[in-house]
């Protein structure tokens, strides 16, 4: 009979045990659930955002010489996943306005210029598609559907986010020597006269909100 109940004591004893050992698992496991990642969508402020140029002249006499302008981004949007970042952007081609010369100096001559099919043939191609892949390490990735041509570049960016808005800003370069623009290659006649340099410097400021 006590042979008995010990092992009634002995039984329940580890039935207990084992309960005990079940939900302190369960307790485990709700301390190491990962928070949940949700995707925030921002949207572009068109009017608080721009996108700054500045093209130059390479060899021959006027080597060095620049002009600067302005063009409108005129759509966009990101999602932030927990760090991973995504998201497309328009620029108005048509919107090109040179802002380092007036009327009497030639701006809307070079103006002109710009937006025939020398250089950017904004009455065939008046949008420019950028699509942001990722940015990592400060590098923002991107697309660029340029003329039929799909320029992929990676530069430098800073991104910051505050309740919300997201503020993306940086400087940086895009190489448009296989775009092939008419307008930049060396005049077989003179070539010692040199061009515009396919290299175009660009400083971006986006303003994006929830």
């Amino acid at each position: 009979m006590k042979k008995s109940i010990y092992g009634v004591l002995a039984f329940a004893a580890l039935l207990f045990t084992a309960c005990g050992e079940t939900e302190e698992a369960k307790e485990v496991k709700e301390e190491n659930k990962t928070e949940e990642v949700v995707a925030e969508t921002y949207t572009l402020n068109a009017e608080a955002s721009s996108l700054m140029w500045e093209g130059s002249w390479t060899g021959g006499e006027s080597d060095g010489k620049t002009h600067n302008g302005v063009v409108s981004i005129t759509e966009g949007s990101v999602t932030k996943t927990g760090d991973d970042y995504e998201g497309t952007f328009t620029v108005d081609m048509t919107t090109i306005d040179v802002q380092d010369l007036d009327a009497e100096s030639g701006k809307d001559k070079l103006q002109g210029h710009l937006a025939s099919e020398d250089f950017f043939n904004v009455e065939a191609h008046g949008k420019v598609g950028v699509k942001l892949t990722q940015i990592v390490d400060g590098k923002a990735t991107v697309a660029i559907e340029f003329l039929g041509n799909t320029m992929n570049e990676t530069f430098p960016v800073e991104v910051s986010t505050n309740d919300n808005t997201m503020n993306i800003s940086g400087k940086f370069a895009v190489d448009f020597a296989e775009a092939g623009l008419a307008g930049m290659q060396v005049n077989p006649e003179k070539p010692e006269a040199g061009h515009v340099s396919t290299m175009i410097n660009f400083e971006l400021k986006a303003e994006l909100t929830k």
